[in-house]
Parts: C-alpha cells; sequence; structure tokens
C-alpha cells in the first residue's frame, strides 16, 4: 500500500516493519521521483499501442487511446522479444517550460490560465479533439508493467524497469536502485535540494 514517511526516523521505523514482516534485513530499493501529473494505463498486442486509459476509479477508466497517440515519446509499436498482450503503466506529465508557453499563449488569447502542469496535463489528454492535445507538449514516464501475457517478465522492479527501457519505452533518468537505507536517504536529500530544478513537478 502507498504510506508517506516525512523524515529519517519514520524511514527508518518502516524499514524496520518491513525487514519483520519478510524476515530479512537486507533489501534492495528503487528509488524514484513521484511524478504530478495523470496516471494512464496502456494495452500492447502484438506489439501494437491498442487501448490507452486514465486510472478512473482504479477499476474503470477513461478511453484517451487517440489523445496518448500523440505523445511523441509513448511508442505506437514496440518490437523485440515482447509479450503478446501486455500493459505499461505511466504518467503523463506537462514539462513546466511547455506549461508556461501554453499559459502565455492562452493568456495572449484572453483565454482562462490552468493553474498547475498537472491540471494542464490531466486537461489536455481529455480532450475531445486529439489535434489539441497534440498541439501541446506532453511527455510521459513509464513506471510499471501491469499485467502481460504469453511470456516470462521479470520479476523485480528495477528489471522489468530495465526490461520496458530496452522495449523503447521512457523510463526516468533519476531512478536508481539502492541497497541500504542509508542510500535512501542520501538520494532523498539529494533530490530535495534539487527539486526544483527539476523540469516537471514532482510531489515525493
Amino acid at each position: 500500500s502507498l504510506g508517506n514517511v516525512f523524515d529519517n526516523a519514520e524511514l527508518e521505523a518502516w524499514y524496520s516493519r518491513v525487514s519483520k514482516l519478510i524476515g530479512e534485513r537486507r533489501h534492495n530499493f528503487v528509488c524514484e521521483h513521484k511524478m504530478d501529473g495523470l496516471a494512464v494505463a496502456v494495452t500492447y498486442e502484438n506489439g501494437k499501442l491498442t487501448v490507452g486509459a486514465t486510472r478512473g476509479d482504479g477499476t474503470t477508466g477513461e478511453d484517451v487511446t487517440q489523445n496518448l497517440r500523440t505523445i511523441r515519446s509513448l511508442p505506437l509499436v514496440v518490437s523485440g522479444d515482447v509479450p503478446r498482450r501486455f500493459e505499461v503503466r505511466g504518467e503523463v506529465y506537462f514539462p513546466i517550460a511547455g506549461f508556461q508557453k501554453l499559459n502565455r499563449e492562452r493568456a495572449e488569447q484572453g483565454l482562462p490560465l490552468f493553474a498547475n502542469p498537472r491540471n494542464a496535463a490531466a486537461g489536455s489528454v481529455r480532450q475531445l479533439d486529439p489535434r489539441i492535445t497534440a498541439s501541446r507538449a506532453l511527455d510521459i514516464f513509464i513506471y510499471a508493467l501491469g499485467w502481460a501475457e504469453g511470456k516470462a517478465v521479470p520479476d523485480s522492479h528495477w528489471e522489468t524497469l530495465q526490461y520496458l527501457k530496452s522495449l523503447g519505452f521512457r523510463t526516468n533518468p533519476a531512478n536508481r536502485l539502492v541497497t541500504s537505507i542509508s542510500e535512501i536517504e542520501t538520494y532523498y536529500a539529494t533530490w530535495s535540494a534539487e527539486r526544483h530544478s527539476l523540469p516537471y513537478e514532482a510531489d515525493g
């Protein structure tokens, strides 16, 4: 389940609980930025993008296939040794520079401004006209494999990220595999200090 910690003491308490639950004291962890955008699930069949949907209520989402097809960094076709059918999950986001440019253009046209990049990304993906979505500089990071049929896939999260990257999906270059709680704390401290220099918004 998703949980929050706000300092090193809470992190260490969480680490202790996990260690007791699984009966081990050493673990590998994947550190990632929590992107502030719109979560989507994208299905591929025989290597071709067939369905793209928002997360919705966790069971049923909105069909945004045609709009997701306009995001240049999302492959329409993947090749190689891929599962017959599979789903990737990712976060569509609006790079800050593109968001600022869009709001300047809207101000010049006398249109209401978007409050933040997340709202702009969500509104852009839900457009009825894919041409409007295509005119906006949206991007996406893929962060998980939802499910796969017809082929064995990696067991660990880190190996899955590397596998998805090898298929041509865009994963966040800031992702890190670490082996100790001190490395987690260093990762967090580093990105907390550099957070405002990121080209996108992250809220954790």
